[in-house]
């Protein structure tokens, strides 16, 4: 059957950078053969990407979460580090990065992670049980 986790968490990113948050996402699959997938699989781990239309007030709020081959995690963590390292915003003296946490666990009940991205830093914590 294969080896599975399930990613689940949100990004929330400033109105001004949601195309380019999208075209980043979008640009992955171009880069899918170097993950180990087909384009069609890159596009199927994409659907996990839920960006609203619209929102409340000033922020974005975006959502992942699907259940994938541990094989191919690097798809979706190298995304949301590429997104961590380029969406941002600068309002004079202060700068808005993208934010987030993403909760991820194996089906085998060995894998634990927790992904954050706060500063314009990612940083990956794994949890031994």
């Amino acid at each position: 059957m294969g080896h599975y986790i399930s990613n689940r968490g949100w990004l929330e990113s400033p109105e001004s950078q949601i195309q380019k948050v999208k075209g980043i996402i979008a640009s992955f699959v171009e880069k899918a053969e170097a993950y180990g997938l087909t384009k069609d699989g890159a596009e199927m781990y994409n659907k996990g990407w839920q960006i609203p239309d619209g929102h409340i007030n000033w922020t974005y709020y975006m959502f992942y979460g699907a259940d994938i081959r541990i094989q191919q995690l690097d798809y979706i963590r190298d995304q949301i580090i590429t997104l961590t390292n380029n969406i941002y915003e600068v309002d004079g003296e202060f700068t808005d990065y993208i934010e987030g946490i993403f909760d991820l666990e194996d089906d085998e009940e060995t894998v634990f992670l927790t992904w954050k991205t706060r500063d314009g830093k990612f940083t990956e914590i794994e949890e031994k049980r």
